[in-house]
């Protein structure tokens, strides 16, 4: 999916008379990854990051060998960042009175 993303921005950027081969975009990533990357680039010791914004989100660096299901997968650093989108978790988690007092003064009334 992330291939053809940025193939589609790349020759939309193009049709718009982007020079795309000096420019070009190599990834996407959304804003809780690149914050992370952007962190770990000036220190390899950080190891989450949190958005807090019109939404939440984190990701954070894992062990791959802690995830039983991803054994395959093995990277040659051994770890992988898990980005966990937490704001997309089930209404049927149960509401603490902070969840319902922060909902409260949302702009999202109900979102959060």
């Amino acid at each position: 999916m992330e291939k053809m993303l940025v193939a589609c921005l790349n020759e939309a950027m193009e049709r718009q008379g982007v020079d795309m081969e000096r420019q070009g975009v190599d990834m996407l990533v959304n804003d809780t990854l690149g914050t992370l990357a952007g962190a770990r680039y000036w220190d390899d010791d950080f190891m989450v990051a949190v958005i807090l914004g019109t939404g939440t989100n984190a990701c954070d660096v894992e062990c791959v060998n802690a995830i039983p299901k991803l054994q395959s997968h093995i990277s040659s650093s051994g770890r992988m960042i898990i980005n966990t989108e937490w704001g997309a978790f089930s209404t049927g988690i149960p509401l603490t009175q902070f969840d319902r007092d922060m909902d409260a003064v949302s702009t999202n009334l109900g979102e959060q």
